[in-house]
């Protein structure tokens, strides 16, 4: 075997089950629940992970006299330290070219430094880095984690409270994914980016240089003037979405998310019906096509015939106007000549693109929520139709759509938001995407609020620190992490994240530090220190 061993640390003590053991480890080695050690059992290598450790001392027991002593005596600690050891459960997760479980009196060791690619190759037990990107390193060690870009399309999810580096990992992996190494070429996955709070519009202007190398093409979408180079004023094309989905939004904006008047969704419904999907820009899109429209329906009221009471004929005038006001007049957000199409997916599948939607407060000012939604819902249906229409047509291509505050989207049955414009194309593409191209990344600070089928569909998931109500949900939805890890899950430190899923090589769960690049970690989602930015001046 060409790869190196690292240095001894401790020895295996004894196994206490077929893949368990429990070793010895000195005390000044710094090890944490979860890092990848090596056992050296007579030449014969096997990787194992830590699942707990305690500190042991030989002669100290709490409720001896030298209790009392260590009060009154410091000096007493350095006698205790000297007599310290580690004892930690081992769990072996990889045998390297045998198939013997270490004996007792086997050597621990730190994991290897890794001095070449082929050491790399050797420590994972592959052939080649083909298809593989390199991602942090295993904790305790500089060893990069691969990532199998092959895996992609079976969806990832990157979840972590507030402040755990969730959203610091998600451009992490935005750069590796936009400087892919295939022999002496870099290129990119094309990316579509939902930007919720504007953590990543600096890639399309100031940090362009972080993702520029792979990519020939970067936009910010916004829903105001453009003003700077990169940017595009978003428009949408109606005409892809069915009479019912337009008339539910519509009535949304009037009565809230959930609380159609039954008898104006559905008159409104019938109205759109009797019109070809390719009028809806002209009668949605503009102040005379929604009177025109708002004319037809008082009129069609007249009509005894038809059972529609001019207060109900009133009330989806109403709604018509709201509309209007909120999504026509302000963000002119509807065009037939729309600046993102399936038109747009091929410019950026061929430039191995990127683009940003920017939803936060800066690229969208006022946006709600259900508008936002009517965004999502437009480009999920396009990227699905693109890619199946592409893979049908022998083109195959692919794509990556990254969701930032998913659950406003899929939310699940806890989660107080109605998304019924998001919810079941999302489903679809998380379901059948993925035979055509689509990568889903969904991004969240709360799991738990997202719809458990569709996290069932995700199978790489980055978890960072996570709120102790989201365990239980996410481990079930998941497939669950060992019970060290998940026991881990509520205090993993800010920079660590645990990976599982098929994209990692390792095939089973595994401790990973992500390295800190200034630039990564100055955006506009970022806040800074409040007592630094006080004390200026």
């Amino acid at each position: 075997m060409v790869m190196e061993r690292g240095e001894i640390i401790g020895i295996v003590l004894q196994k206490s089950e077929a893949n368990e053991m429990q070793g010895l480890i000195r005390a000044d080695e710094e090890i944490s629940v979860g890092q990848l050690l090596l056992v050296d059992d007579s030449e014969k290598l096997s990787l194992v992970r830590v699942e707990n450790y305690e500190f042991l001392n030989e002669f100290f027991d709490e409720k001896g006299e030298i209790a009392k002593s260590i009060l009154k005596e410091p000096s007493i600690y350095e006698i205790l330290d000297m007599n310290t050891i580690i004892k930690a459960t081992l769990h072996l997760i990889k045998k390297y070219d045998h198939n013997t479980t270490p004996k007792p009196g086997s050597f621990v060791r730190r994991l290897p430094e890794i001095k070449s690619e082929k050491e790399l190759l050797s420590f994972y037990g592959i052939k080649n880095k083909k298809g593989l990107i390199e991602y942090g390193a295993l904790a305790g060690s500089e060893i990069p984690l691969l990532l199998d870009l092959n895996a992609i399309t079976m969806h990832m999810g990157v979840f972590g409270e507030t402040g755990s580096g969730k959203s610091y990992n998600m451009r992490y992996l935005i750069k590796l994914l936009s400087n892919i190494k295939i022999g002496d070429k870099i290129t990119a996955l094309p990316m579509i980016v939902i930007d919720a709070n504007g953590d990543y519009i600096d890639l399309a202007s100031t940090n362009l240089d972080i993702v520029s190398k792979g990519r020939g093409w970067i936009k910010r979408y916004i829903l105001k003037d453009p003003k700077e180079q990169n940017d595009i004023k978003l428009t949408i094309d109606l005409s892809i979405f069915t009479p019912r989905e337009l008339s539910e939004f519509i009535m949304s904006l009037k009565y809230g998310e959930a609380s159609y008047n039954t008898l104006q969704l559905n008159f409104l419904e019938q109205v759109l019906a009797n019109h070809e999907s390719k009028e809806y820009n002209t009668l949605l899109g503009s102040a005379i096509g929604i009177e025109t429209l708002r004319n037809e329906i008082l009129t069609m009221a007249q009509n005894k015939d038809i059972g529609i009471t001019t207060g109900t004929a009133r009330g989806i005038a109403s709604a018509l106007e709201i509309f209007k006001n909120k999504v026509i007049s302000r963000l002119q957000l509807v065009n037939s000549s729309a600046s993102l199409t399936e038109n747009t997916l091929e410019v950026i599948w061929r430039n191995r693109g990127l683009a940003i939607i920017d939803f936060s407060a800066d690229g969208s000012p006022g946006v709600d929520v259900l508008t936002k939604q009517l965004i999502v819902s437009y480009i999920t249906r396009l990227i699905f139709n693109y890619l199946t229409r592409s893979k049908y047509n022998g083109n195959q291509r692919f794509l990556g759509f990254v969701i930032e505050e998913a659950q406003n989207y899929i939310p699940s049955i806890d989660y107080p938001v109605n998304a019924n414009l998001t919810k079941d194309v999302l489903v679809t593409l998380a379901t059948q995407g993925r035979k055509f191209g689509a990568s889903l990344i969904l991004v969240s600070q709360r799991p738990a609020f997202i719809d458990k089928y569709v996290l069932s569909m995700i199978n790489t998931f980055f978890f960072h620190r996570i709120y102790h109500e989201d365990v239980r949900y996410v481990m079930s939805a998941s497939g669950g992490l060992p019970e060290s890890l998940t026991k881990n899950l509520t205090s993993l430190d800010t920079g660590y994240v645990i990976v599982s899923g098929l994209m990692s090589i390792m095939k089973s769960p595994a401790l990973v530090r992500i390295p800190w690049d200034p630039r990564l970690g100055s955006y506009a989602g970022n806040v800074e220190r409040i007592d630094l930015i006080l004390s200026e001046g």
